[in-house]
Order: structure tokens, then C-alpha cells, then sequence
């Protein structure tokens, strides 16, 4: 009887912290809301320093200078002794920006035919790429003149759940948009990573609005009047490459656009010419390698790549299976990719279909350190009588006999 009652109130008091962390995550939410994403008051950048071309300048100099653009800012939080709350650092045409933006050499991106920065195609996920097209055709885009384009068609419905930059202002400020600028950043921030200035072209920023933790908006009067600075303090800004298991590897958009006009975009996430000599490979892990979408998901997708249809006409068929190897990287690329099996003319096709959704893979780990492994598996599939591949039915991985190997 007493345990009885014992388990009775060890229920009711596991209800009743649920419903209190419940509570409070709605009026978390609620607070968020209403104070800290919808500012009623703005502010000045009162003790912040203004250095102007490298020098400092106070606040009221900047109406002397009609040609003075923002290039960064950052707070000294981490510094008490400065007596300074921050820095604003300015210049005008004729003097460096202080950073130059770093994609401003980027091609010109685009998501389904939508023209997005480069920073919302870092943000996409490459598993869900079905093609890449690449054009090397200098592009002139709203006065931009941009080397060449990048155009990405992916299952991912990436504008569902985003909201552009002007979206965004109008929603938590209601503020002119031709009187904005945006300070796009993470929660942390300082001079290593200041965020992102957007002064112009908005619409290409998508941002998740879920991600938003902060909004707040700073007057600051330069010579042709009053501009409005909207800090968007977000934790979807992604400054540091890390993987949603949190380990120090870079995510695989970071990896295909680190260098955008040089990887294979029939194999953007295969290493041709990866050295493997001296290197650690494995063949069994605490975490194994596997299409972050699941086997069926990827099997679908090499279908369509080999241009397979999903309705095949029922038929008399029989079942064969390629055998394939290939080295996944610590950031989960591939290199060495080939087949075991007898060669048949079909087995061409399943290798560039491979190399086409090499970005799906995981990485293997163990003790919260990344490996290179070697993952095998066969592709069972089926074919008609004239030696057609009719469907991809199913995978299965298969390892070594011996000890991880060298």
C-alpha cells in the first residue's frame, strides 16, 4: 500500500513539473514576445566610441561626412575597464571597409529559382539537393555584377518556415525599410565575430524567425538624416561550424560553398584526390555513418538520379545487388568510391548516382571525436529481362573481418 502511494505522488509531482516548466516556457515566450522582439523604446549608441576611417570622431562629427557607411560594430561587455560600452567603426568610399564583407566575391545563389545571400544558401541543407548547376557567365542582378551563379534545386521547402529581412523589420519595428540598417548576429559576438552589416538587397536574407532572441533598434543621425540601426540578435546566425551533434566539424553547406567555384557539382561533397596513406580508417564505430535522412529517403534519391521511376509497370523481374566501398571524412564526405562486384554496365550509374548524394552522409565518431571509416554496403536492386534496373529495393552494410585498419 505504501508504494502504491509512493508511486501515486511520484506521478503527481512529475505531472506537476511539467506543467510548471510548460507554464514557463509559454510565459518565456510571452516575454520574448512582447519586450525583447517588439522594442517600444530606441536608443542612441549612448557611450559607444565612433572611429571613423581609423580614427575616432565623436557622434555629431558624422554629419561633416555625407558618405560615410556603417562596416562593423561590437560591444566591450567583456571589457569593464574600457569606458566605452562599445564600438562603432565607420568609413567613407575612398577608405577599406573595415571588414570587406566575406562572400563579396561570391557567385550569384538561387533556391528554386529564388535568388538568395550567401549567407541564407550556407543555411540550406545539401541532403535535401536533388541538382546543382553552375554557370561560370558573369551575371549583372539589380546593379551587382556577380561572377557567375549557383543554382540549387532541393526537396527542402526553405522558404516555408523564413521570413526576408523587410518581412522581418516590418513585423518587430514597423520602421521605414529605406531608413534601416540591419546588424544581423549571433547572441555572442565581439571583434572575431561581429555578424553581418546589411545595408542594401534585404530581400535575399531569409532568417528563421523561431531563431530570433532579440530585436533592438538604435537612432544614430548621419549627414543626410536619421537612419535606424536594428540589431537582430539570432541564434540561426551561423558563425561557427558545428554540426547539430555539437562536434567541431564544419555543416556540409559550409563545406560545398567554403570554396564555391571549385568543388564538382555532379559530386560536390566526393574528394577525388583525398591521401589516405598514414591515416586512421576504420571500419566499426561508436557512431557509423548513415544517410541523415534514412536509407529509404537515400535510395529515392539515387532512383531518381538514375532516372528510375517511382511507378514502374509490374513486370517479371530478378534480383541482383552491387557491392560499393567508399571512405567517409571526418566532416562526412567521401572519397574512394568504388565497386567490388563483377562489373556490369549498369554499375556506372550507381557510382555517379553515389558521388551525386555524397553530401548525405554522416560522420562516423566515437568519444565525441570524428574518424574516417570505411563503410560498405550492397544495393540491392531489381531488373527486367532485357537488363534494365527497374527499382532500388533496399541496403545493407557490410564490414570487414578484421580490425579497424591503417
Amino acid at each position: 500500500m505504501i508504494t502504491a502511494y509512493m508511486k501515486y505522488y511520484q506521478i503527481l509531482l512529475l505531472m506537476l513539473v511539467c506543467s510548471f516548466n510548460a507554464q514557463s516556457q509559454r510565459l518565456r515566450d510571452k516575454i520574448l514576445d512582447n519586450t525583447l522582439l517588439y522594442p517600444k523604446q530606441y536608443g542612441t549608441f549612448e557611450n559607444y566610441e565612433f572611429i571613423l576611417n581609423g580614427a575616432h570622431i565623436e557622434k555629431d562629427e558624422l554629419l561633416n561626412y555625407p558618405e560615410a557607411t556603417f562596416g562593423r560594430v561590437f560591444d566591450y561587455n567583456r571589457e569593464p575597464k574600457s569606458k566605452y560600452q562599445g564600438v562603432l567603426y565607420l568609413h567613407t568610399p575612398w577608405y577599406p571597409p573595415s571588414p570587406a564583407d566575406q562572400h563579396v566575391d561570391d557567385p550569384a545563389y538561387f533556391v528554386n529559382n529564388i535568388q538568395v545571400s550567401p549567407y541564407a544558401i550556407r543555411s540550406t541543407l545539401v541532403e535535401e539537393y536533388t541538382t546543382i548547376r553552375r554557370s561560370e557567365q558573369d551575371t549583372l542582378i539589380d546593379g551587382i555584377v556577380y561572377e557567375g551563379s549557383i543554382h540549387v534545386d532541393t526537396d527542402e521547402d526553405f522558404f516555408s518556415n523564413r521570413m526576408t529581412i523587410p518581412e522581418i523589420v516590418k513585423k518587430y519595428t514597423g520602421l521605414p525599410l529605406e531608413n534601416v540598417i540591419v546588424h544581423w548576429r549571433d547572441r555572442y559576438w565581439d571583434a572575431l565575430n561581429p555578424g553581418v552589416i546589411v545595408q542594401d538587397h534585404f530581400p535575399l536574407y531569409y532568417i528563421n524567425p523561431k531563431g530570433l532572441e532579440e530585436v533592438k533598434v538604435d537612432r544614430i543621425r548621419f549627414a543626410e538624416g536619421e537612419r535606424y540601426f536594428v540589431h537582430l540578435v539570432d541564434k540561426g546566425y551561423q558563425y561557427r561550424n558545428l554540426t547539430e551533434k555539437g562536434w567541431e566539424t564544419s555543416q556540409k553547406n559550409f563545406t560545398v560553398f567554403d570554396h564555391p567555384r571549385d568543388f564538382d557539382p555532379k559530386a560536390p561533397c566526393y574528394k577525388a584526390d583525398f591521401d589516405i596513406v598514414g591515416k586512421d580508417i576504420r571500419n566499426r564505430a561508436q557512431g557509423e555513418p548513415e544517410p541523415s535522412l534514412g536509407e529509404a529517403a537515400y535510395l529515392k534519391k539515387l532512383s531518381a538520379n538514375m532516372g528510375l521511376s517511382a511507378d514502374q509497370p509490374q513486370a517479371e523481374t530478378t534480383r541482383d545487388s552491387i557491392l560499393v566501398q567508399f571512405i567517409v571524412l571526418h566532416e562526412g564526405q567521401i572519397t574512394r568510391l568504388e565497386s567490388s562486384s563483377p562489373q556490369k554496365p549498369v554499375h556506372a550509374k550507381f557510382l555517379q548516382a553515389i558521388k551525386q548524394h555524397s553530401c548525405v552522409w554522416t560522420a562516423a565518431w566515437e568519444n565525441r571525436r570524428t574518424l574516417y571509416f570505411k563503410r560498405k554496403m550492397v544495393i540491392f536492386y531489381s531488373e527486367d529481362n532485357k537488363g534494365n534496373i527497374v527499382s532500388l529495393d533496399s541496403l545493407e552494410y557490410r564490414y570487414d573481418d578484421h580490425l579497424p585498419v591503417s
